[in-house]
Formats: C-alpha cells, structure tokens, sequence
C-alpha cells in the first residue's frame, strides 16, 4: 500500500471518531447543565474544550467559555480544523482520494452524511435544537462505522482506518476523565453520570457497580477489557491490528503501544484513583501521542511531531532514526514523503 493512501485512511478514522465524540461531549454537557447550579456554566464548558484539547485554541479567540461560542467554535467555526464540520469535511475529502479501496456502501455512506451536514444551517441549529444536532452526527458517524465493519474486507486498508479511530478513542478518553474526574464529589450525581454517558458506560457500571466509587469509575473507563470505549479495550484493538500491519518485522510503534497497554493491564484501579490521577492521565496521554507518531514514521515515510490537529514535518537526517538513534524500521532511503497539515492532508 502507499504511504499516503495509509496516511488518508489513519486520518480518516481519526477524524470520524473525532466528530463523534466532540458531539457526544457537547449534547451531554447540554443536557447535564439542565440539572447543574448557575455557575457551573463556564467550568463544563471549559472541560468540553480540555478534552478536544482546543482550550488553548478557544482561549486566544478572548470569548468566555459558555455555550453558544464554544458550540459554535467545536461545530462549525470555519477557524477551527478540529471543528466537527472540518473533521466530516476532510475524513470525506481523504475516502475520496482513497476511494479503491473502500467498500461502496462506506463511501456512500459517508458522502451523505457529508451532503446531509452541508445541507443544515448549524447556525441555528446550535441556537435552537443542539440536541437534534448532536443525535444526528452521532448516528450518522455511527453510521457510517458500522457499514466499515459489516462491509470492509480485513486488509491493510481497513486496518490503518480502524488503527486511526482507535488511538483516537483512547486519547480522547484520556483526556475526558483527565478534565472531568476532579468533578466527582459524592453528591454531584449529575457529574457521574454526564461522564458515564460519555463513556457510552452508564448501563454497564449500574449493571457492575452498586455506589459512585472513583476506584470503580477508573477500573470501567481506564481499565476495563470488555467496555468498547475504555481506554485500555481501544489500546487492545489497536496493538492487535498493528500487528498485523507490521506481520512481524521490528517495529517502535508496536513496542511503544505494548509497553502502554502492559502497564494499564497490570495497574491497581484503587492506587490511580487514590493518587495523583491527573499526573497519571497526563503521561498516558503523551505515550499514546508517541504511538500516533511512531506510527506516522513508520507507515507514511516520514518522521513527524504529531499532535492533535496537525502534522509537523520534521526535516534532516533523522527521519530515519528514533529519538534514542535507532533506525526506524518501514522508512524509505528516498527520504520523507513532504506534506501538509493533517487539516489539508487530502491534496
């Protein structure tokens, strides 16, 4: 496969996943300030925009962090490439490039859901029914996934889509409990909940759990093998299908996300809950950052510094070496394939 048919179906899964869960977080934090004092307002607004990681983003605009301007901005700011707009618009604009090797039905499902989101006035549909709105891009990038998985044969191509959108899940729910875990006080149910329903983990911690426990909370979200969006399921399916993408050559990014998917298997629920989860959080948020990067060294032929919403070219004799010296293993000897940000990677 191309290193850049690759790069468009990572970036794709990355960016689908990243709409969904931006609209999840935005129709819950609507619905759980419903029930929240007045001047929580602004601190659930602020946690939205920590767990996209764009607070610094939203902050050099100098609006204040309430509803309608960190909707608009997280919806359709044409400013903002990691707008929920953006992401449909460029995970669109990359399956086109790419369209040979997806299944029909993918692309056509995609390509309404691009149509169908182009069509709205998101203006007033922030103002007026966010709630119709966010129900919309969820089924709709549900949607789309579940014909991916009823409809994909199991080759590279799907599986640097689904490798995308896994480590995109993980860092985004790394993230969401990083911002939000502070808020669980023993009678802020609303709080537990609106993380819970985040997580898509709300029936299975009722099902498992009888009180609102930090340890119970962590052990579920972070640490779960069977919830389909804890961080530690979504690590999982990733290591798995990267292993079949390196078919047993050496790999940094495999050794990377086996080191990070070792330590959460072996991790005390009731140690991280009870120390600093922040710090914990931060760390393990970095290390998937490091897998994401690998991966790009690895796969698309050149090395990057990865973060969330743009790739950065890093020039020079290392792209073919790690940042011990090593040689990374699938980088050509013709050098970096030059590129653009991961907001314009569809050339």
């Amino acid at each position: 496969m191309l290193a850049r048919t690759a790069e468009y179906l990572f970036w794709t899964g990355r960016y689908l996943e990243r709409a969904e869960d931006t609209a999840r977080l935005l129709d819950i934090t609507y619905h759980r300030l419903l029930e929240a004092a007045p001047g929580e307002e602004e601190q659930a607004w602020s946690d939205v925009l920590v767990a996209v990681g764009l607070d610094d983003e939203f902050a050099e605009l100098g609006r204040r962090a309430t509803a309608a301007p960190v909707c608009e901005f997280l919806v359709y700011d044409p400013a903002n490439r990691g707008s929920i707009r953006a992401c449909i618009t460029q995970a669109r604009s990359n399956a086109r490039g790419v369209r040979e090797h997806l299944a029909m039905e993918l692309w056509e499902a995609l390509n309404s859901l691009h149509l169908e989101l182009g069509a709205r006035d998101l203006h007033r549909d922030v103002r007026h029914q966010p709630h119709e709105l966010y129900g919309f891009i969820r089924q709709g990038v549900q949607s789309v996934i579940g014909v991916a998985d009823g409809t994909w044969a199991r080759d590279d191509a799907w599986r640097f889509f689904m490798l995308g959108l896994l480590l995109e899940r993980a860092e985004m729910g790394v993230r969401s409990l990083r911002s939000r875990h502070a808020r669980h006080r023993p009678d802020a149910v609303h709080e537990w909940y609106a993380t819970l329903r985040a997580a898509s983990a709300l029936g299975a911690y009722r099902r498992r759990y009888r009180d609102f426990d930090p340890t119970a909370l962590v052990e579920l979200l972070l640490l779960s093998p069977t919830l389909p969006r804890s961080v530690l399921f979504s690590l999982q399916g990733a290591e798995a299908i990267l292993s079949d993408l390196v078919a047993g050559r050496p790999s940094v990014a495999l050794r990377l996300l086996g080191r990070v998917r070792a330590e959460l298997e072996f991790a005390d629920p009731a140690e991280l809950a009870a120390g600093d989860l922040t710090a914990v959080l931060e760390v393990l948020e970095g290390q998937i950052r490091d897998v994401s990067s690998a991966v790009a060294a690895e796969s698309f032929l050149y090395r990057v510094d990865l973060d969330l919403h743009s790739l950065h070219l890093v020039p020079g004799d290392e792209l073919s070496r790690d940042a011990q010296g090593h040689p990374l293993a699938g980088v050509g000897a013709a050098g970096p394939v030059t590129g653009s940000a991961a907001g314009e990677v569809a050339r």
